[in-house]
């Protein structure tokens, strides 16, 4: 049996689909809004609401001044013609003076409305000259690394370290040696105390996007540098820019205000908030109050209309933080089926297992296990009442195209499940349900009763520990009584069980290879005895001899330490040799579930069939595959899942799911093309046989 993934099935897909159709303006446009159609509500409602505030204002600023009779620094009106009449200083509100006039004889209402323009003004400004330089000198940075890197680094460490508002008094010191005061001084002060928030940002973004494979295929290619940074690394890295502007617009308010209030900002009498309420600190004892609380009012909504915008942008950027608001509608609880008596799929998880041992209780019993995800497009059931067993010193194979759950079912028998993913059924190891189970008496049945190995070792060891502390701590987590001398005396114990010299205990992951990595991964799942390893793709990135040696030490945890393996693989040829049986995934649902040699040799379902067509062997010379494309699990078709790609679906496929009814000993298979799947087999339709390599499905 060949070892060629299965992935490889289904054609390549040349249609364009309707996103694809669009071009252009509109195509980006819809790109750029997808995020927030997918928004929770609660980050539209800060968004808009935030937004809705700052519309205000910026109307208040630009109309606010051609429909109000008074100017900011106005102090007089013209009573006739070339007559003039001084305001009245500290009048309270009225109909003349809406919020009444300051001590230096200005309107308090024209003062808002000139202070707001100069604040979109400055903060506009400043909010630029931050994100141009600073963007820009951690794409540098960043990209180029060496010397200029740590100088940039030094520098913006630097101006880091002072505190916001000293840096801006500093910068408006220095800038007033070379320029009259006005606004450009003064957003170039408030300015320069953001650029190191962007460069830090875009600078630890471009070190890790330089090193993506697509970078370096457009490097290969010969592009040049400025087109690298400006198509491939830059828009890649700039995500989170929107999220940091809004806030520093935010801030930018405050600290324009900090240095009118310190007589540092742009000088008077022109209108800027901060001064005014400077202006109208000894007016507050005397029970004028109107002078400084406008200004004050309007600082702040303004500053939180704008953190409103920038917290809701957070969150429709950041996936991460998306289900702080409602993901997609409520799963309902599936039916609990607490017993297999009537079960259909008993049969199948209780079938042979070639020629693994026996016992009276599987290491692992799974009955009608369902998982769920919240998407916002509906519940999504990764896996779908799904039934099967794993005895003592068995291997169970699961197998199947990308995304028909196999890595959801491996990881819901340990129910380290996602945000929002949600267990049904029941999954019962050494006597116990883990659906049912609490928090912490579920943390002591993993390691201990079941263990897991994942795909990619160095990823999932702590490059900071060295391996004896990954044992230490997982050993004297499970087992407090246990000294540290005599866990690392068992890790030392248990790498050698893996091959590896005990010396090798104090070592670091990076000090290990690939395969040595992967090798002291098992060994921590074994180190509690567990009594069923699930091994999620366990040798993907790993060489052929590397690979072997994996699978050796799989046979021999089978037969000495009878540990049960559920191995999780696109290989079939690795199922052929490492499992007792296989389990066939489509769609959420196992179609059919056997002996190894009976499933190779005589596959009855069409998928299986189709599976086993797509790898390559000596005998053939033509690859066949899969007409059509997996189901959408949100809305999966009725009936058989498989019914809408099927060569042979009949009408009754699409009426109700098939059972899975026993083909060989020990082999079951849910199709209708069988009697006992639910529904008779029509006169004169017959099964598919022959070897699908030479055949097709």
């Amino acid at each position: 049996m060949s070892t060629e993934n299965v992935d490889a099935v289904g054609p390549v897909r040349n249609d364009p689909t309707p996103g694809e159709q669009k071009t252009g303006v509109r195509a980006r446009l819809s790109h750029a809004w997808r995020p927030f159609r997918r928004a929770s509500r609660v980050s539209r409602v800060l968004i808009f609401s935030g937004l809705g505030i700052v519309v205000l204002f910026l109307l208040m600023a630009f109309v606010g001044p051609l429909l109000y009779e008074y100017g900011g620094t106005q102090y007089r009106v013209e009573v006739a013609p070339g007559e003039f009449e001084p305001i009245k200083a500290l009048q309270p509100p009225s109909g003349e003076h809406p919020l009444g006039t300051t001590r230096d004889q200005f309107d308090v209402l024209a003062r808002i409305i000139d202070g707001a323009s100069l604040a979109f003004a400055v903060m506009a400004l400043a909010v630029s000259i931050a994100m141009i330089a600073g963007v820009t000198l951690g794409l540098l940075s960043g990209y180029r690394g060496g010397p200029i890197d740590r100088a940039l680094v030094t520098m913006m460490d630097a101006v880091y370290a002072f505190p916001a508002l000293v840096l801006a008094i500093i910068t408006a010191f220095a800038l007033s040696a070379i320029m009259s005061p006005g606004v450009v001084p003064a957003a170039a002060a408030v300015g320069v105390v953001y650029i190191p928030q962007y460069f830090r940002v875009v600078r630890n973004h471009t070190l890790s996007v330089k090193q993506e494979p697509f970078v370096e295929a457009a490097r290969s290619m010969g592009a040049k540098e400025r087109t690298v940074l400006g198509r491939y690394v830059f828009f890649n890295v700039v995500q989170t820019v929107p999220v940091i502007l809004t806030l520093n617009a935010a801030d930018s308010i405050l600290v324009l205000a900090s240095l009118g209030f310190l007589g540092y900002g742009v000088p008077p009498p022109t209108a800027e908030w901060g001064y005014d309420i400077s202006r109208a600190i000894t007016d507050v004892p005397a029970g004028i109050w109107w002078t400084a609380l406008w200004p004050g009012l309007a600082i702040v909504i303004l500053v939180t209309a704008l953190t409103l915008v920038g917290e809701g942008l957070n969150d429709v950027i950041n996936p991460l933080l998306r289900s702080r608001g409602k993901t997609g509608p409520k799963i309902e609880p599936a039916p609990r089926e607490d017993t297999p008596a009537e079960d259909h799929t008993a049969g199948a998880a209780t079938g042979a297992a070639g020629s693994a041992p026996q016992a009276a209780r599987p290491s692992v019993a799974v009955r009608g296990l369902r998982v769920g995800y919240r998407t916002p497009d509906g519940p999504l059931w990764a896996v779908d009442d799904v039934s099967f067993d794993i005895h003592p010193g068995e291997s169970l194979g699961l197998v199947g195209e990308s995304g028909c759950g196999k890595s959801s079912l491996g990881r819901a028998l340990m129910r380290l499940m996602p945000p929002g993913g949600v267990v049904r059924g029941r999954v019962e190891v050494a006597g116990e349900d883990m659906v049912g189970l609490s928090e912490s008496r579920l943390r002591r049945k993993r390691g201990e009763d079941l263990g897991l190995v994942f795909q990619e070792p160095m990823t999932r060891l702590n490059p900071l520990l060295k391996i004896s502390d990954h044992f230490i701590e997982m050993i004297r987590t499970h087992q407090p009584d246990v000294s540290k001398a005599e866990a690392l005396e068992r890790a030392r114990v248990a790498l050698s069980q893996m091959g590896i010299p005990p010396t090798r205990v104090e070592s670091y992951p990076h000090e290990f290879s690939g395969g040595m990595r992967q090798r002291a991964m098992i060994a921590l799942s074994i180190a509690l005895e567990p009594k069923v390893i699930v091994a999620d793709e366990p040798t993907t990135s790993l060489d052929v001899i590397v690979e072997s040696q994996i699978l050796d030490l799989f046979g021999r945890l089978r037969s000495e330490q009878q540990i049960g393996l559920l191995l999780v693989t696109h290989n079939l040829g690795l199922v052929a040799e490492t499992c007792d049986r296989v389990a066939v995934m489509y769609a959420g649902k196992i179609v059919e579930i056997g002996p190894v040699e009976e499933i190779f040799n005589d596959p009855k379902h069409p998928y299986t069939r189709g599976l086993l067509a797509s790898t390559i062997s000596l005998e053939t010379t033509e690859l066949h595959s899969i007409e059509g494309y997996p189901p959408n699990l949100t809305d999966p078709p009725p009936g058989c899942r498989f019914a809408p790609r099927c060569p042979y679906v009949m009408d009754h496929c699409t009426d109700a799911v098939p059972r899975l009814t026993e083909t060989n000993p020990g082999q079951h298979t849910a199709c209708y093309l069988y009697p006992g799947a639910g529904a008779p087999v029509p006169e004169g339709v017959r099964a598919p046989e022959g070897n699908p390599q030479e055949t097709g499905v």
